[in-house]
């Protein structure tokens, strides 16, 4: 081989590009060797450079996943699930993914304006089933009764009792709306929502026991204190907390 042709291969060479870096490999291998802080740099330099890339639904979990669980940041969390949004917005199970997520988190921060407006998005994702638009509408209807917005909270509850959700779904719609009435004072209404839960086979077990309670409750409001305890002494063994039902039930037996 001439000296000559071996220059022309070593500057041949020297102008070849670099083979790119497969950062998803590199910060998969990172985060199972928990070295976050260095998957969490090739994570978002793999967001940076690959606009149309395959992996981004994977990259963007991966980074909303440590920025929450391992460095506890729920705030950066919030503002990456919204980056998501705005990206698979469009992706029905993906949104639905994001929404759910980023709505708890917006709850456990207390920002509950932007809560609620999470919850509306998730109500609006086309082909939503029916069980997860009727709890989005029970989390919606908790923020407008938690801030005594109750007319707004028992049309959102109406609302949830029309969706094509199963029994189970809808009995947890009703009691929420019962609770509301109850916060209305309206106990008479409140009480004939109870009984409906009763009724219902498809309701669990334990919001039996919750609707019992509001039931004798609700009794016990309107002066019918001897219904009330009945219905009191029913549900002490399946409430979940009895040393409340005992309490009450004590205070109707001293009232006779």
């Amino acid at each position: 081989m001439s000296i000559l042709f071996l220059i022309i291969l070593l500057i041949l060479s020297g102008c070849e590009k670099a083979a790119p870096p497969d950062d998803m490999a590199d910060a998969r291998k990172a985060a199972g060797e928990r070295r976050y802080g260095e998957a969490e740099k090739l994570l978002e330099r793999y967001l940076r450079l690959n606009p149309e890339g395959e992996e981004r639904w994977e990259a963007w979990q991966r980074l909303v996943q440590i920025t929450q669980d391992v460095r506890g940041d729920d705030k950066a969390a919030m503002e990456l699930l919204e980056a998501m949004y705005l990206e698979f917005g469009m992706d029905g199970d993906k949104a639905r993914e994001v929404l759910v997520r980023l709505g708890g988190l917006l709850e456990t921060a207390r920002r509950w304006d932007r809560a609620a407006d999470v919850w509306r998005k998730l109500m609006e994702v086309p082909d939503l089933p029916g069980d997860e638009n009727a709890r989005a509408h029970r989390r919606l209807a908790r923020i407008h009764a938690s801030r005594r917005e109750f007319g707004i909270a028992e049309d959102v509850l109406q609302q949830c009792l029309q969706l094509k959700a199963v029994e189970a779904r809808r009995a947890e719609c009703l009691y929420d709306l019962a609770d509301v009435q109850m916060a209305m004072e309206h106990f008479a209404r409140g009480a004939d929502l109870a009984r409906q839960i009763l009724a219902m086979p498809g309701a669990e077990k334990e919001l039996k026991a919750l609707a019992g309670f509001l039931l004798g409750d609700a009794l016990e409001q309107q002066g019918k204190n001897a219904d009330a305890l009945t219905v009191f002494e029913s549900v002490r063994e399946t409430y979940p907390n009895e040393m409340v039902v005992d309490t009450r039930i004590r205070q109707l037996r001293k009232g006779r």
